[in-house]
């Protein structure tokens, strides 16, 4: 899409990163008439979820993946794909007109004499106020085992995950069952022999309730926006994450998906579980999320030991610093489109 952003010298507001949760920020910086620019690595707005896995839909029905402002114009039962977000996402930007600038990756955001410096590697922005929004999903994870299999076996992680003609003939071995290796073990298993390694039994939930979308009893019980600190929240957070469909759980019964225990280690082509046991597969897709990476975030105290950042909802201890679309931000909705919105409006107001 046409950037619509001018150079200026020092902006009010930067956010980086125009995914869903910077263009929610964007959408109430613009109707609060703040001079703000949103910057993106990507080259077009929705690429996040472009590039993501073929098959991808949403779990979450169409009313419940709108941004402010404009509802997305689907089904009210229709379960969006990863191609009608992203084509979202684009349209969302271009109908409100929000300033960017894509093709834009940071490599380091500093501040001096009150001022944050904003080092793309194209060039530098300077704002009085940066929110950070390039959300959960940043530098793929994979377990570290101390041994490796042969080169023989393909791996994959789930972000560089397309389609089963990917994976050569033979045993997969599907590492991780949230939500993604969930989907994609069920895949896998219409054209391959799968296996499905995991720390604890998956939990499973229908996408309907009583001829409702579990995601209208979350929100009109107001579940899916109980903060961390709330004893429902504190109770979620302890649970696995949950998986919204019944597929998996079919196949696991059925034994047709054999489900494994944690990897211990490997030899060659053979994975060695907890348990003892021992398979040789042809290929492993790592369905084992993600880790925070802020190396370019170079300003003291703002990133904790673990490599998290330090927020509280969101507001960094620093002075203008914000972030907006983490996991359990607010609530449990808060890395979700149907809480991107929400999140949006109270950073919006905590920015002077």
């Amino acid at each position: 899409m046409q950037e619509t952003w001018q150079k200026q010298e020092i902006y009010d507001v930067l956010v980086i990163g125009a995914g869903q949760a910077g263009l929610a920020l964007g959408y109430y910086l613009h109707q609060r008439k703040k001079n703000f620019l949103l910057l993106d690595a990507s080259p077009r707005v929705g690429d996040s979820w472009r590039n993501r896995y073929d098959s991808l839909r949403l779990f979450t029905p169409a009313p419940y993946c709108n941004l402010p402002g404009w509802p997305l114009d689907l089904p009210k039962d229709h379960y969006p794909t990863k191609d009608e977000i992203a084509g979202y996402l684009e349209q969302y930007a271009q109908r409100f007109q929000l300033p960017l600038a894509l093709e834009q990756k940071v490599v380091a955001l500093t501040k001096a004499s009150g001022i944050f410096q904003v080092q793309t590697q194209k060039q530098l922005f300077q704002a009085r106020q940066v929110v950070i929004a390039t959300g959960p999903f940043q530098t793929p994870f994979v377990p570290n085992y101390g041994t490796n299999p042969t080169d023989s076996v393909l791996q994959l992680h789930s972000s560089q995950y397309r389609n089963p003609v990917q994976i050569p003939a033979g045993k997969v071995l599907v590492v991780g069952a949230g939500n993604s290796g969930a989907q994609l073990a069920v895949e896998l298993a219409h054209t391959h022999e799968v296996h499905l390694s995991v720390k604890k039994p998956p939990r499973f939930s229908s996408l309907q309730l009583l001829g409702r979308s579990v995601f209208w009893w979350a929100t009109k019980t107001g579940a899916i926006y109980a903060p961390p600190t709330s004893v429902l929240g504190k109770k979620m957070l302890k649970q696995a994450e949950v998986i919204y469909s019944r597929e998996l759980e079919m196949l696991l019964q059925k034994g047709e998906v054999p489900l494994r225990p944690e990897i211990r280690a490997f030899d060659q082509e053979q994975v060695i579980f907890q348990d003892g046991t021992q398979t040789s597969f042809t290929s492993i897709l790592w369905a084992t999320g993600f880790r925070p990476d802020y190396n370019w975030l170079q300003i003291p105290g703002a990133i904790a030991e673990n490599g998290a950042p330090v927020h509280q909802n969101g507001i960094s201890p620093l002075a203008g610093l914000f972030y907006l679309g983490l996991s359990w931000q607010r609530s449990r909705g808060s890395a979700l489109l149907l809480g991107a919105g929400r999140d949006a409006q109270f950073i919006a107001q905590q920015l002077s």
